[in-house]
């Protein structure tokens, strides 16, 4: 290099940020330019001349000098970032992290070496908070090159989980801590989330997990949080690794206890559900020495008892309930309890090997029991899971208790069904016979009132038979035709002179035989509360008709002459008192006279139908209460009839309003129904 270009040369390094120092083949300083100064605390001047070694650290100088002399024999370029611990020392003897890069230069025909050097400091001291931080980090941490793929830093957790020393990994492609031939699987893992910048997952695409492949070869499930960062002008991508083994078992226990639970919910005796809970507590668990108690009057006996249980504890024994056994305690209270290790009770009885163990109440049906020959072997975890299990065979055992009782609801309400079709109606077709004999051979007088009164007991007896033995429950939902049906449930009702009007027809979605039902009784209610004549009135008139009837006094008279046994009078009374009630003539008045002024009105639109009346309304108080059963206001009434119109309407999944018709009488108003309306209106034949 001439003395021009070497002045040049110079006046370049001038305006470096960085040291830079020129050193001759013995490793003398031959140049040092003004950010020496700022860096080491010397004046140029004053280290040319000087050996390079002035500036390195003493502790190290003797082994500098035998490095330095084998990069001269053997130069090559180095740049800076090579990851080198290299430390300066400075004019007043402290030390400064540098980082240096040597390149080989030729001036006036010899061979010098340039040497430039940054200060670090800043950067070491985040490389130290971040070495920190990454072995304060819980989870096993490795660090790799994102372009490469090879490890360049672990912290220490990494040996806690695959056994490997960070040292013994460092310079290892990322795919090395992976199972043994997947590493294509995973290294396209690991592209697809560079570009992502954070991402976790626990499984591939296709839903398998994610391992690492431990130093003894085991292979252990992982969640992966990793997050990719640049540190020197390097990407990096850091990956934390988790052990998820216990949260892979805790899915399978919550499978299992899943699993379990529809077992147990589809169980059909309690002996059955006792060995269920019996079992999953094994398999969910993972425990074997489990029994569960039934309560049996006074004492808890052992229902299910597990294989081990039995083998190496013998025949379990019953429990008082009122006793002093954790079990009777437990049960009693309605709490768990829980010992690591039960044999500090120093109680009488013999739970063979067991030390550990829990207790579970089944609400008031019995109690767990849950054991294990290690003491302390249960955790929070356990407990809980068993607490869910416990829970679940509670609500397994009072619905199979609810089902057992509404059985025995239904068989007495079978049976009720039973004497109603058959000591009610046998009797009523009896009298319906004779009276039927009576009216044709002589004018029997009220006659037609009779046939009324027992006409209205048949469909008593139709209604409650209706709810008992059939229910809501729908059969089938077909296309029917709104005017038909209407007209033919009037056609079936004893309306006397009122009138049905069909303002708007067309077709609807409904079941054929419950509708009929419902229209039944709307259409028996209107007429039924549609008298024009008052209420009270119309009772005093049955109450003297009835006092001064013959026809009554003949009944009197043949009741009098009747068998004088208890049961046949009071038989003869009740006849007697049904026939004369003021209640049940003033029903009859009201449909023998419906027509003086009732016309019922019912009509299909868009979203369901009406069926309204011009009779005297439902006072608006009452509206909320008239389709509850019981409400009726006839004494001689079921309350069933409104009631089992809103129970059909739910059953098709329709709502019903009651309100006021534009006649000032009751409306009563169905939606959600499916319908076609037409523009036709039908009138029925008179």
């Amino acid at each position: 290099m001439s003395r021009q270009s070497r002045h040049r040369y110079e006046a370049i390094c001038e305006t470096s940020p960085d040291a830079i120092l020129l050193i001759d083949g013995d490793g003398r300083i031959t140049y040092a330019n003004a950010r020496v100064t700022d860096l080491f605390g010397y004046e140029p001047s004053e280290l040319v001349g000087k050996p390079i070694e002035i500036l390195v650290p003493e502790s190290v100088r003797d082994a500098h000098v035998a490095q330095r002399d084998a990069y001269i024999a053997d130069p090559a370029v180095r740049p800076m970032g090579v990851n080198l611990e290299l430390s300066g020392q400075r004019k007043d003897g402290t030390e400064i992290p540098v980082d240096i890069s040597l390149s080989p230069i030729e001036t006036d025909g010899q061979r010098e070496f340039m040497a430039a050097v940054r200060d670090v400091s800043e950067q070491r001291a985040l490389r130290t908070k971040y070495q920190t931080i990454l072995e304060a980090v819980p989870d096993a941490v490795l660090v790799a090159d994102a372009a490469t793929g090879e490890i360049i830093e672990a912290n220490r957790q990494v040996a806690d989980l695959t056994g490997y020393e960070p040292d013994e990994i460092v310079g290892e492609p990322q795919t090395a801590l992976h199972p043994s031939g997947e590493e294509p699987s995973y290294r396209e893992l690991f592209a697809n989330h560079v570009g992502s910048g954070q991402s976790i997952f626990t499984q591939f695409p296709d839903g398998s997990d994610i391992y690492v492949e431990t130093k003894d070869g085991e292979q252990v499930p992982v969640e992966i949080n990793a997050h990719t960062f640049e540190l020197q002008d390097q990407q990096l991508i850091a990956g934390a690794f988790r052990d998820v083994t216990a949260r892979k078992e805790y899915e399978r226990q919550l499978q299992a206890l899943h699993t379990a639970t529809r077992w147990l919910m589809e169980a059909d005796d309690s002996e059955e559900i006792a060995r269920l809970v019996a079992d999953a507590a094994r398999t969910i668990l993972g425990y074997e020495h489990n029994v569960v108690r039934l309560v049996d009057d006074t004492h808890l006996r052992p229902v299910a008892v597990t294989e081990s249980a039995e083998t190496e504890m013998g025949a379990r024994p019953d429990y008082p309930v009122d006793g002093d056994s954790p079990a009777s305690r437990a049960y009693r209270r309605g709490e768990s309890i829980r010992y690591d290790d039960v044999r500090s009770l120093e109680d009488d009885y013999d739970r063979g090997e067991a030390h550990a163990a829990m207790y579970l109440p089944l609400g008031d049906h019995g109690v767990i029991s849950i054991v294990d020959p290690d003491a302390g072997a249960f955790d929070q975890s356990d407990e809980d899971l068993a607490f869910v299990l416990s829970l679940n065979a509670e609500i397994a055992l009072n619905r199979l208790a609810y089902e057992q009782e509404l059985e025995r609801q239904n068989e007495r309400l079978d049976e009720f069904a039973s004497v109603v079709a058959h000591d009610l109606r046998n009797p009523l077709n009896v009298a319906q016979g004779l009276l039927a004999t009576a009216q044709t051979e002589s004018d029997l007088e009220h006659g037609d009132e009779l046939d009324d009164v027992l006409d209205r007991m048949a469909g008593i007896i139709d209604d409650v038979l209706t709810m008992v033995r059939c229910g809501y429950d729908l059969e089938s939902v077909d296309e029917l035709a709104f005017g038909d049906v209407v007209t033919s449930c009037w056609d079936t009702v004893a309306t006397g002179n009122a009138s049905l009007q069909v303002a708007s027809d067309g077709r609807f979605y409904a079941d054929s035989s419950r509708i009929r039902n419902l229209f039944e009784n709307l259409f028996r209610n209107a007429v039924e509360h549609g008298s024009t004549s008052p209420p009270s009135q119309a009772r005093q008139d049955a109450v003297e008709r009835s006092s001064t009837s013959p026809d009554s006094q003949a009944r009197q008279d043949a009741v009098e002459r009747s068998s004088t046994s208890p049961d046949s009078q009071a038989r003869q009374d009740a006849v007697e008192r049904s026939s004369t009630s003021p209640d049940s003539q003033a029903r009859q008045d009201a449909v023998e006279h419906g027509g003086d002024g009732v016309t019922v009105t019912v009509g299909l639109v868009d979203d369901g139908f009406y069926v309204g009346d011009d009779g005297p309304g439902i006072p608006p108080d009452e509206r909320d209460r008239v389709l509850e059963p019981g409400w009726t206001t006839n004494a001689d009434g079921t309350g069933l009839g409104l009631n089992i119109v809103r129970e059909i309407a739910q059953a098709h999944g329709w709502d019903v309003d009651v309100t006021e018709s534009a006649a000032g009488g009751a409306r009563f108003e169905f939606s959600g129904v499916r319908t076609a309306v037409g523009d036709e209106s039908v009138t029925p034949p008179s």
